[in-house]
């Protein structure tokens, strides 16, 4: 695909990625060491708010379709993964630090990331709640309680976060919003007619080694962000 086609891809998917994000406190990690997850940690240099000053464009929706899910069920999917799953926990404590925002910025800087917002205003899409890559995961962050250390480990066992999400997630309720907001035009909905129609997914796989944006791609997964199994789940959940 082309890597332009790929970021905006990418940046859809981050909205149910935040799904896993709990604002607990944690330890910056290592600069030496992109890989290394700390045992336990009370600071967070993340403290950006949910950014809701465009309800009228996607981030309104994005929320929506989050608050969707039981709540109850959510938390305590994040509270036993963050215990029982290491690449799940570093995922979480890697969002708490410099180091995730200056590598979604990185991100943002691409001339990929730059043209896709074109692209997406040139289809009618408002981009103004996704102007950087970061403004996606403080829209969607959901405050959760301190994760629980005697979380039941086997009712995980072999499971993954995105799985066992899509599992809880309300599929009629979120196809029925999706298909209404296409039907209706909204922006929302020409968001996701866009990034599911048959010429994107055609261009997806092209080609994904442009330059500017392989590192920082590549830094996301050492660090649990799995950019292809969440491209899946959000093609999943656009076209139940």
């Amino acid at each position: 695909m082309d890597a332009k086609t790929f970021i905006l891809l990418t940046v859809a998917v981050a909205i149910f990625a935040c799904h896993t994000i709990a604002q607990s406190h944690y330890a910056e990690e290592s600069e030496e060491s992109e890989e290394w997850c700390p045992p336990d940690g009370n600071n967070s240099e993340n403290s950006n708010p949910n950014k809701t000053g465009h309800d009228s464009a996607l981030c309104a929706d994005f929320q929506h379709i989050r608050d969707m899910i039981n709540q109850e069920a959510l938390l305590n999917l994040i509270e036993v993964h963050y215990n029982c799953d290491r690449k799940f926990r570093c995922a979480m404590r890697y969002y708490n630090t410099s180091r995730f925002e200056r590598t979604t910025q990185q991100l943002t800087n691409t001339d990929a990331y730059q043209t896709i917002l074109r692209e997406l205003q040139s289809e009618g899409v408002d981009v103004a709640d996704i102007e950087t890559v970061a403004d996606i995961f403080h829209c969607i962050i959901l405050p959760v309680r301190q994760p629980n250390r005697n979380c039941d480990c086997k009712a995980v066992r072999h499971h993954t976060f995105v799985g066992d999400l899509l599992a809880i997630m309300p599929k009629q309720e979120v196809h029925n919003y999706v298909a209404q907001s296409q039907a209706n035009h909204t922006n929302f909905g020409n968001f996701t007619r866009t990034v599911v129609s048959k010429e994107f997914q055609a261009t997806l796989k092209a080609n994904i080694n442009k330059r500017d944006v392989v590192k920082p791609l590549r830094t996301l997964r050492r660090n649990g962000w799995n950019i292809p199994e969440l491209l899946r789940a959000m093609l999943t959940i656009f076209q139940w």
